[in-house]
């Protein structure tokens, strides 16, 4: 498995372009932070033009003096502002992306808490649980695992997929369940093939997968034969005595998975490997 981009803590995947963003267009002029591109220039000629007529108005007379020094004045003044202006907008621009941070970060608390006391609970009643009552609430906890990573992802039209790891005379990972996107993996990955061998050997490693676009960059396996997916990411579902299986992300744009919280995705996955291993 190629591993591109690893990711390893909160914030190591940075925003990537989509493809389907249109080319050859202009990015709109950020005016809020400083980066008007006729700032300087204005700034300059204003200064400029206003020394240049206050010398010509000392050597002027009548009406032609009044409207001299008048506009020296607004150049003068034209000088001095567009800076003061220009800081005002960008002192207001940083107040805004602040409060935007805070407000995305409470909404996360609150997505947090709302995702994951329903899945503390399941995983409570499972520690007490016994016999058949354990085996179904199990199944609970990994249906609501994967639909709790896709609800927290945030791409549009994501799916997650968890398969668990078949200990058989050949090991294999079978599709155990999926949220999100409609249609269910149908391929089994087998040890001994070379799909198989590289799935088998990225979760042993307890490494994590990101690939932005797999038309680009192929990967080593699938479990999609349509192979409708363009962007996933994967890693380990596994405590530290046990390897469980593999948790997929599959999005089907290029670069749709790119700013998703990889750290918040190994909780949820150590979180259900916990519960699976109950």
């Amino acid at each position: 498995m190629t591993h591109g981009h690893p990711p390893t803590a909160l914030g190591d995947l940075e925003p990537l372009p989509s493809a389907a963003e249109p080319t050859g267009r202009r990015r709109p002029v950020d005016w809020a932070i400083g980066q008007w591109r006729w700032l300087v220039p204005v700034t300059v000629a204003a200064a400029t033009f206003a020394w240049v007529v206050g010398l010509f108005a000392g050597r002027a007379e009548g009406a032609e003096r009044i409207a001299l020094l008048v506009s020296g004045a607004v150049l003068t003044a034209i000088a001095a502002g567009v800076p003061l202006w220009q800081q005002h907008r960008a002192t207001g621009a940083r107040a805004d992306a602040v409060a935007a941070a805070l407000a995305a970060r409470a909404a996360m608390r609150i997505a947090l808490e709302d995702a994951l006391d329903p899945f503390v609970h399941l995983v409570g009643r499972l520690a007490e649980a016994k016999g058949a009552d354990k085996v179904r609430l199990r199944g609970e906890a990994i249906q609501l695992g994967v639909t709790t990573v896709a609800a927290l992802a945030g791409a549009e039209r994501i799916r997650v997929c968890l398969f668990t790891l078949d200990e058989g005379p050949l090991r294999r990972l079978h599709a155990e369940r999926f949220a999100g996107r409609a249609g269910a993996p149908i391929t089994a990955v087998v040890e001994g093939t070379s799909a198989g061998d590289a799935a088998l050997r990225m979760i042993s490693r307890g490494s994590w997968t990101y690939l932005a676009d797999i038309a680009e960059e192929p990967p080593r396996f699938w479990w999609d034969t349509a192979h409708s997916y363009r962007t996933f990411l994967a890693g380990p579902v596994a405590t530290p005595d046990k390897v469980i299986g593999l948790l997929t992300l599959d999005a089907l744009r290029p670069g749709d998975l790119a700013t998703i919280d990889v750290t918040l995705v190994r909780l949820l996955a150590d979180l259900l490997a916990a519960a699976i291993s109950i």
